[in-house]
């Protein structure tokens, strides 16, 4: 699971893990589900190459409630899933994930000067109070005392590539052209 607060890098890393993985089949195991296969690596949500926000963003609501329920159904079937943003980045499924099933949750922070430069470079249209809603939930996982030992903390001010090289070596994939990650 990649967890953040907006603009912190998410999607961005997601995209940039998804572009080593090679082809994939796109998948829907249960209603709304939309996700895409890459062999033995499951990826939640769907990444179209001409949309800014895709991946969860673009999930159903209805989705919320039948996370644990897709975990459960899917985990066998994958060597590995991956998750991010927002839409399922709450403490009941980072715990369920974290106590249930052998799962490491990253969640990227950002320093606020370039946290504002993205946005303005992005021509974000999100009211400042929903931001400030995003901050919260994020900052409240680090006051949960079930969570705040367990969550990978990662700046991601000067770029992605560090969490990347660490998230690929945990799938270890193999790339096409023979390039181990």
């Amino acid at each position: 699971m990649i967890g953040g607060i907006p603009c912190s890098g998410k999607t961005t890393l997601m995209k940039n893990i998804i572009e080593g993985l090679g082809s994939y089949e796109n998948y829907e195991p249960i209603p709304l589900f939309k996700c895409q296969k890459y062999k033995d690596v499951l990826v939640v949500g769907q990444y179209p190459e001409s949309e800014t926000f895709g991946g969860t963003d673009r999930l159903s609501y209805g989705t919320i409630n039948k996370f644990q329920e897709f975990i459960n159904q899917e985990v066998t079937k994958h060597k590995h899933i991956l998750i991010e943003g927002d839409r399922f980045c709450q403490a009941k499924n980072l715990e369920f994930l974290l106590d249930e099933h052998d799962a490491m949750v990253y969640t990227l922070k950002i320093q606020p000067e370039e946290e504002k430069r993205r946005h303005v470079k992005r021509n974000d249209t999100q009211s400042e109070k929903w931001l400030k809603g995003r901050h919260s939930q994020i900052s409240h996982l680090f006051t949960n005392f079930d969570l705040m030992w367990r969550l990978q903390a990662r700046d991601t001010t000067n770029g992605i590539e560090e969490v990347k090289k660490e998230i690929m070596e945990i799938i270890k994939w193999e790339h096409p052209d023979k390039t181990k990650y």
